[in-house]
């Protein structure tokens, strides 16, 4: 049993400051095995789902103080690092995040300097200098938005830009990410443009329903 002299109770937000090591001594403290593949978040929960059966509220579970266990926990910290990443919603939309050094930050404030996004397309991932570039604002209320990718480009890379006068430098930029290729007239299709669809598809009124999506999932973000 632990030791309950300078007891701390537990909670959520305490478990989530802890190391997956210091995760599974603590379920091992509790008769809690934890198998090596395990997610942290699953032995989180296992830990409050322990709490809430033995007491009744996971706010009575206790742990031994630092002081007690002669442990020093170290709270996570932010790396202060700039880094960039893009996540694909589907092939046509990218979830781009990204962090900021405290030593950018301070450059960022000037008013004569501005973020960019830059997307970087590719044939291949071998390439090393993109057949496109597109550059779009960056969100100046947050550090996330969405971009609208290229069509018919099978790599893309985004990279997080500071301006500031007519020069550009590259703060950071993410990993080479492919994008799922689709027929030729799902990419491309747009009203008025004329595809040669055979008379099944005609019937199957895939217009129709390429209209529809188009008006809902990309044309809604344009203009």
């Amino acid at each position: 049993m632990l030791n309950t002299m300078n007891e701390e109770k537990i909670t959520r937000a305490y478990l989530e400051t802890l190391s997956f090591s210091d995760l599974s001594n603590l379920a091992d403290e509790y008769g809690v095995e934890v198998p090596e593949n395990l997610n942290r978040n699953f032995l989180i929960a296992e830990l409050l789902e322990l709490a809430e059966d033995a007491s009744g509220t996971a706010e009575n579970m206790i742990i031994a103080s630092e002081e007690e266990s002669g442990e020093i926990v170290d709270l996570p910290q932010n790396y202060n690092e700039t880094q960039i990443s893009c996540i694909l919603r589907n092939p046509i939309w990218g979830f781009v995040f990204w962090n900021i050094s405290d030593a950018d930050s301070l450059q960022i404030k000037d008013e004569e300097t501005s973020l960019l996004l830059r997307i970087c397309s590719f044939n291949s991932k071998d390439e090393l200098k993109p057949v496109e570039v597109l550059e779009v604002q960056a969100s100046t209320t947050s550090q996330e938005q969405y971009i609208l990718l290229p069509t018919e480009k099978k790599y893309i890379r985004v990279e997080l830009l500071l301006a500031r006068y007519a020069t550009q430098s590259v703060l950071a930029f993410s990993p080479l990410i492919e994008i799922p290729q689709g027929p030729k007239y799902v990419d491309e299709w747009q009203p008025g443009k004329e595809f040669d669809f055979s008379q099944i598809m005609k019937l199957s009124n895939v217009e129709d329903i390429l209209l529809n999506q188009y008006k809902k999932h990309r044309n809604s973000f344009i203009g």
